[in-house]
């Protein structure tokens, strides 16, 4: 059930109106998959719609739904009594049509991190490489042609997208370990930019513009309470030593100092980035 997951977050993501799409889209499809078991009707990828990663699949699938809605009453999914109204109110088809953008995403990401897998080159080749990569989102702009919101979701999802694969070169990288505790629980982790998103558009997609932080670190680094000097090793700011009483932030902090970071193998932190964030440290 991993992409029935990431079919909902992303509906939450993009759902730019408030309204309870996720749920009702989520409901939709979960009644077509026991239509589909009732009665396939010619549909041959199976009943576990949630399986379907292909989008020409799911504009079959669309053609099965949109000639079952034309035979009203005579629908043999209809005849079932699996909530009719999902099928007859177009439900179904609104849901597969989200469906069809989501898998366009989940198969560009994935797209993308397998050009990240083979590249054999420094992070700002590879970025640019990434940036120019003809992208297949604009084919969401046809799919949203009718809503008013449809190039924000596109803008949105594009956001969405690189930020993803940003986070998953990381976890990559860094063998999903932060490279300061050596935390290795996803959740509690956290791909952190050197130079901030809003800052630097060229460097979003840098892997030499990132590191690899528990949720703590992140938010001590996002808010330059913390840095690494020439040689990576962790400097703390004058907010953090007038705190260094604290057992807490003797344990996380203090007795850090000076330490260096677990360094990656490959794509190692761009000093050159560094630099800048030093240069609004709080010392």
């Amino acid at each position: 059930m991993q992409t029935k997951q990431a079919f909902t977050d992303f509906i939450t993501e993009t759902n730019l109106t408030g309204s309870g799409k996720a749920s009702s889209y989520i409901r939709a499809l979960d009644l077509l998959g026991q239509m589909l078991t009732i009665d396939a009707l010619g549909f041959s990828d199976g009943t576990d719609v949630w399986a379907i990663t292909s989008e020409n699949c799911i504009d079959d699938l669309m053609g099965c739904v949109k000639r079952e809605q034309a035979k009203g009453d005579d629908s043999i999914w209809l005849s079932t009594g699996i909530a009719p109204s999902y099928l007859t109110k177009g439900y179904c088809s609104a849901a597969l049509n989200s469906y069809k953008q989501f898998l366009l995403a989940y198969n560009e990401e994935g797209r993308l991190l397998s050009v990240f897998k083979a590249f054999e080159g420094d992070g700002k080749a590879l970025a640019q490489q990434l940036v120019n990569e003809p992208s297949r989102l604009d084919a969401m702009v046809d799919l949203l042609s009718k809503n008013a919101q449809g190039e924000d979701v596109v803008r949105l999802v594009k956001t969405r997208l690189n930020q993803r694969v940003f986070r998953q070169m990381m976890m990559t990288i860094y063998d999903n370990r932060c490279c300061i505790a050596g935390l290795n629980i996803p959740a509690l982790n956290r791909a952190s930019h050197i130079v901030p998103w809003a800052k630097n558009e060229v460097a979003r997609l840098d892997p030499c513009n990132g590191l690899y932080l528990s949720a703590t670190y992140d938010a001590a680094f996002d808010q330059h309470l913390i840095t690494l000097d020439e040689d990576y090793r962790i400097v703390l700011s004058d907010c953090i030593k007038e705190q260094g009483a604290e057992p807490a932030v003797q344990e996380l902090f203090i007795k850090r100092e000076g330490q260096p970071i677990h360094l990656p193998k490959t794509f190692l932190p761009s000093q050159a980035y560094l630099a800048q964030h030093r240069a609004v440290f709080d010392l």
